[in-house]
Protein backbone atom coordinates (compact mmCIF):
# COMPACT_ATOMS: atom_id res chain seq x y z
CA UNK A 1 0.00 0.00 0.00
CA UNK A 2 1.53 3.19 -0.84
CA UNK A 3 1.33 6.50 1.60
CA UNK A 4 -1.10 8.13 0.14
CA UNK A 5 -3.83 5.37 -0.01
CA UNK A 6 -2.37 5.12 3.55
CA UNK A 7 -3.50 8.60 4.76
CA UNK A 8 -6.72 8.63 3.01
CA UNK A 9 -7.55 4.98 4.84
CA UNK A 10 -6.10 6.71 8.24
CA UNK A 11 -8.43 10.52 7.76
CA UNK A 12 -11.56 8.77 6.01
CA UNK A 13 -13.65 10.35 8.54
CA UNK A 14 -12.47 13.64 8.05
CA UNK A 15 -13.32 14.06 4.49
CA UNK A 16 -16.83 13.52 5.32
CA UNK A 17 -17.26 16.36 7.31
CA UNK A 18 -17.05 19.28 4.94
CA UNK A 19 -19.33 20.08 2.26
CA UNK A 20 -18.30 20.79 -1.01
CA UNK A 21 -17.94 24.65 -2.17
CA UNK A 22 -20.90 26.17 -3.78
CA UNK A 23 -21.60 25.80 -7.10
CA UNK A 24 -18.91 22.68 -7.44
CA UNK A 25 -21.66 20.26 -8.71
CA UNK A 26 -22.95 23.31 -11.44
CA UNK A 27 -19.04 23.09 -12.57
CA UNK A 28 -19.17 19.38 -12.84
CA UNK A 29 -22.23 19.24 -14.32
CA UNK A 30 -21.16 21.37 -16.94
CA UNK A 31 -17.58 20.23 -17.63
CA UNK A 32 -19.33 16.44 -18.10
CA UNK A 33 -21.61 17.80 -20.52
CA UNK A 34 -18.53 19.13 -22.84
CA UNK A 35 -17.04 15.76 -22.74
CA UNK A 36 -20.37 14.25 -23.43
CA UNK A 37 -20.60 16.94 -26.70
CA UNK A 38 -17.18 15.98 -27.40
CA UNK A 39 -17.71 12.33 -28.05
CA UNK A 40 -20.85 12.86 -30.03
CA UNK A 41 -19.21 14.90 -31.99
CA UNK A 42 -16.02 12.24 -32.42
CA UNK A 43 -19.02 9.13 -32.79
CA UNK A 44 -20.61 11.62 -35.54
CA UNK A 45 -17.85 12.59 -37.82
CA UNK A 46 -14.57 10.39 -36.73
CA UNK A 47 -16.04 6.71 -36.59
CA UNK A 48 -18.08 7.57 -40.50
CA UNK A 49 -15.00 9.02 -42.09
CA UNK A 50 -12.67 5.86 -40.59
CA UNK A 51 -15.64 3.44 -41.68
CA UNK A 52 -15.89 4.85 -45.06
CA UNK A 53 -12.05 4.74 -45.32
CA UNK A 54 -12.03 1.68 -44.21
CA UNK A 55 -14.52 0.47 -46.99
CA UNK A 56 -12.68 2.50 -49.62
CA UNK A 57 -9.66 0.16 -48.88
CA UNK A 58 -11.23 -2.78 -49.38
CA UNK A 59 -13.01 -1.76 -52.38
CA UNK A 60 -9.63 -1.18 -53.70
CA UNK A 61 -7.91 -3.92 -52.98
CA UNK A 62 -7.22 -6.31 -55.87
CA UNK A 63 -9.12 -9.38 -55.60
CA UNK A 64 -7.24 -12.71 -54.80
CA UNK A 65 -6.20 -15.87 -57.11
CA UNK A 66 -7.43 -18.12 -54.19
CA UNK A 67 -10.79 -18.68 -55.06
CA UNK A 68 -9.80 -19.71 -58.34
CA UNK A 69 -10.90 -23.25 -59.71
CA UNK A 70 -8.28 -24.77 -61.04
CA UNK A 71 -10.05 -27.99 -61.80
CA UNK A 72 -13.30 -26.71 -63.65
CA UNK A 73 -12.68 -28.52 -67.05
CA UNK A 74 -12.53 -32.15 -65.01
CA UNK A 75 -14.37 -34.59 -65.63
CA UNK A 76 -16.68 -34.38 -62.43
CA UNK A 77 -15.85 -37.76 -61.02
CA UNK A 78 -13.10 -38.56 -58.31
CA UNK A 79 -10.26 -40.17 -61.30
CA UNK A 80 -10.91 -37.38 -63.42
CA UNK A 81 -10.36 -34.62 -60.75
CA UNK A 82 -7.10 -36.11 -60.23
CA UNK A 83 -6.05 -36.83 -63.69
CA UNK A 84 -6.46 -32.78 -63.97
CA UNK A 85 -4.54 -32.42 -60.77
CA UNK A 86 -1.60 -34.29 -61.80
CA UNK A 87 -1.54 -32.55 -65.03
CA UNK A 88 -1.66 -29.70 -63.80
CA UNK A 89 1.22 -30.27 -61.49
CA UNK A 90 2.91 -32.23 -64.30
CA UNK A 91 3.04 -28.53 -65.55
CA UNK A 92 4.18 -27.00 -63.15
CA UNK A 93 7.06 -29.15 -62.53
CA UNK A 94 8.59 -28.45 -66.27
CA UNK A 95 7.76 -24.74 -65.50
CA UNK A 96 9.74 -24.99 -62.47
CA UNK A 97 12.93 -26.10 -64.05
CA UNK A 98 15.69 -26.65 -63.03
CA UNK A 99 15.43 -24.42 -59.95
CA UNK A 100 16.44 -26.91 -56.66
CA UNK A 101 14.58 -24.51 -54.88
CA UNK A 102 11.23 -24.81 -56.73
CA UNK A 103 11.40 -28.02 -56.98
CA UNK A 104 12.19 -28.99 -53.27
CA UNK A 105 9.28 -26.68 -52.37
CA UNK A 106 6.92 -28.29 -54.60
CA UNK A 107 7.84 -31.72 -54.01
CA UNK A 108 6.62 -31.02 -50.59
CA UNK A 109 3.61 -29.56 -51.74
CA UNK A 110 2.16 -32.09 -54.17
CA UNK A 111 3.81 -35.35 -53.50
CA UNK A 112 1.35 -38.21 -51.70
CA UNK A 113 2.24 -41.27 -50.44
CA UNK A 114 -0.85 -42.44 -50.88
CA UNK A 115 -3.67 -39.74 -53.15
CA UNK A 116 -6.53 -39.04 -51.25
CA UNK A 117 -8.87 -40.59 -53.35
CA UNK A 118 -7.47 -44.10 -52.40
CA UNK A 119 -8.22 -42.61 -48.40
CA UNK A 120 -11.45 -41.60 -48.85
CA UNK A 121 -13.83 -43.75 -47.41
CA UNK A 122 -16.32 -46.39 -49.44
CA UNK A 123 -19.03 -44.97 -47.68
CA UNK A 124 -18.78 -41.31 -49.25
CA UNK A 125 -20.80 -40.94 -52.49
CA UNK A 126 -19.16 -40.42 -55.93
CA UNK A 127 -20.62 -36.95 -55.98
CA UNK A 128 -19.02 -36.36 -52.15
CA UNK A 129 -15.77 -37.33 -52.89
CA UNK A 130 -15.29 -35.15 -56.34
CA UNK A 131 -16.41 -32.36 -54.11
CA UNK A 132 -13.77 -33.36 -51.71
CA UNK A 133 -10.92 -34.35 -54.27
CA UNK A 134 -11.88 -30.90 -55.79
CA UNK A 135 -11.56 -28.55 -52.98
CA UNK A 136 -8.36 -30.68 -51.76
CA UNK A 137 -6.58 -30.13 -55.34
CA UNK A 138 -8.40 -26.63 -55.54
CA UNK A 139 -6.08 -25.30 -52.58
CA UNK A 140 -3.12 -27.09 -53.18
CA UNK A 141 -3.12 -25.95 -56.63
CA UNK A 142 -3.54 -22.70 -55.26
CA UNK A 143 -0.08 -23.07 -53.61
CA UNK A 144 1.32 -24.57 -56.39
CA UNK A 145 0.93 -21.05 -58.37
CA UNK A 146 1.97 -19.01 -55.97
CA UNK A 147 4.96 -20.60 -55.44
CA UNK A 148 5.90 -20.40 -59.49
CA UNK A 149 5.05 -16.68 -59.05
Amino acid sequence: MNSLEEYIRNNAAGFDTELPPEGAEDRFLGKWEVVGRRRVRIFRTVLPAAAAAALAVLLLLPKADRSRDWLRGAENTPEGIYRSYIAQVTKAWEKAGPDESRSQQLLGLTDEAIPLADQLPDELSEAEKTAILREHYNALLDGVHLLLK
